[in-house]
């Protein structure tokens, strides 16, 4: 092999850099049936890649044989593109109603000192009978 060079499928494959060999494992097993892929990409529509390890493969296995083409935008930039509204991240806070910051946290507060034992207390937070 030559200086940068890589070879591989897609499937793995090495590279030289320099002095250096890289070695990456296959993204899918030689097994992997794209008839299968494609019925699981219909089965997991839903999902996201991200977040289901089904979906994950067959969208590896279908871009692996050449059959989908990986988006150059995120799914949340195509729908801003496109005026879709996009569901928010799990991180994101709430849109609408519901208690704010501060009543949660007063709640866990309180939750949290109930769940601690009081002083002059059994180990079950009983009064402990002199």
């Amino acid at each position: 092999m030559g200086e940068g060079r890589a070879t591989g499928t897609g499937r793995g494959g090495c590279a030289v850099i320099g002095d250096t060999t890289i070695v990456t494992p296959p993204l899918v097993c030689g097994y992997a049936d794209v008839e299968l892929a494609h019925e699981q990409m219909r089965t997991h529509r839903a999902c996201r890649i991200v977040r289901c390890a089904w979906k994950a493969a067959a969208y590896y296995t279908l871009v692996a044989a050449g059959r989908l083409t990986p988006q150059s935008l995120t799914p949340r930039e195509r729908a801003a593109a496109r005026g879709i509204e996009f569901p928010p991240l799990d991180s994101d806070p709430p849109n609408s109603g519901g208690p704010t910051y501060r009543t949660l946290r007063e709640v866990l507060d309180k939750l949290s000192e109930l769940a601690l034992p009081t002083s002059g207390a059994d180990g079950n937070g009983h009064p402990e009978n002199p």
